[in-house]
């Protein structure tokens, strides 16, 4: 068995409870297979799938094992203090937001508190966002980080990353930004429980849409681990009964996505193990094509790509240049899913990023 096959078969353990093949893992390729793990943003999952089926390890190699468990665990439960906290804030001003990502997503999970945890996301529509900033800022005495992102402004609060969102998502081309803005603004939402929280999020339709439009996303640009992967998988899974396929399939359409979301769900049903008539669309032996795609990208760059770059600094002319250079690898590899945002970039996007190397370089 390869590491990448032990891998999934962790998580395939983790995510749906199958039968692991293996009894007992020595020490180097314990370390081999955390250290992978790691990258790919799935330790948590990874140890208790290890800790629930009794898998044999040194006692050092389990040490490590249960400290994984209970720092994520840990990290978790800050991240819903919080979470708490933001929710009590936005209630007292009355003000709506949409949670998203992270613990909206832990919480579908079969044991929430493996999945390793990031930051907080949470959108507020233009009517409201300058309100949002205002009290934000004046309870809980924040300094903003506005920056150059074109999705968020960013702050750290009792030691956990917040991202205030003006935009979810940001695409290239303006007829697939409009489509999705009009989605957004028409969604009726819906609330998740996350621990004792009631929270609010996105509805299941549009949540499927979005989560997968994040992890492509980053997929073709620099890269993505496969925590996003668990993240879809726990998604449809459970709200398979729920979605409306056809609709789901129409708004794909919509926003031109739908050969890349059956690419991706690929992998989601081959790899990780969801129940294939759990998943929305059809999927054929074109979509196999692009699995190795897929995978090596995930696994040469892991989580958001940063492990598989050769400039550490996310600035200079190196990192411009090697950033831009994966990105048209990239857009080759993906055009015929996503042509229209693809060739919306070239046109719009990468002009700018070549402007702005040239501007390093002077």
């Amino acid at each position: 068995m390869t590491l990448t096959d032990h891998l999934f078969a962790l998580l395939r353990n983790a995510l749906w409870g199958e039968d692991l093949p293996q009894e007992t893992v020595t020490t180097p390729p314990f370390q081999a297979l955390m250290q992978v793990a790691e990258a790919q943003t799935v330790s948590g999952l990874v140890c208790g799938a290890l800790i629930r089926n009794n898998v044999q390890l040194s006692m050092s190699d389990a040490i490590t094992t249960f400290s994984y468990v209970k720092r994520i665990e840990l990290s978790n439960l800050r991240l819903q203090a919080q979470l708490s906290a933001l929710l009590d804030l936005f209630a007292e001003y009355r003000l709506p937001l949409i949670v998203f990502k992270g613990q909206t997503l832990a919480t579908l999970y079969p044991n929430a508190a493996e999945r390793v945890p990031g930051d907080i996301d949470f959108y507020c529509d233009e009517k409201h966002f300058t309100q949002a900033v205002t009290a934000l800022q004046e309870t809980w005495n924040l300094k903003l980080n506005t920056g150059e992102s074109l999705q968020h402004i960013d702050f750290e609060y009792n030691g956990v990353l917040f991202e205030l969102h003006f935009n979810m998502i940001n695409f290239n081309c303006t007829a697939i930004q409009r489509t999705w803005d009009w989605l957004l603004a028409e969604d009726p939402g819906t609330v998740v429980a996350v621990g004792k929280l009631s929270v609010p999020t996105l509805s299941p339709t549009l949540n499927i849409i979005y989560t997968f439009l994040h992890l492509y996303h980053h997929l073709v640009e620099l890269g993505v681990g496969l925590r996003q992967f668990c993240d879809m998988a726990c998604l449809i899974h459970h709200y398979h009964a729920v979605v409306d396929r056809a609709v789901l399939g129409r708004q794909l359409d919509a926003l031109g996505f739908t050969r890349a979301f059956s690419a991706v769900g690929w992998v989601l049903v081959h790899r990780l193990g969801l129940p294939i008539d759990e998943f929305p669309l059809l999927i054929t032996a074109e979509d196999k094509k692009y699995e190795r795609i897929i995978l090596n990208i995930v696994f040469t760059g892991g989580n958001f790509g940063k492990y598989g770059r050769k400039t550490v600094v996310r600035s200079g002319l190196g990192y411009y240049i090697e950033t831009l250079h994966l990105k048209l690898v990239h857009y080759r590899l993906f055009w015929r899913l996503s042509p229209r945002e693809i060739r919306a970039t070239l046109l719009h996007e990468i002009p700018k990023k070549i402007l702005m190397a040239f501007k390093q370089k002077r």
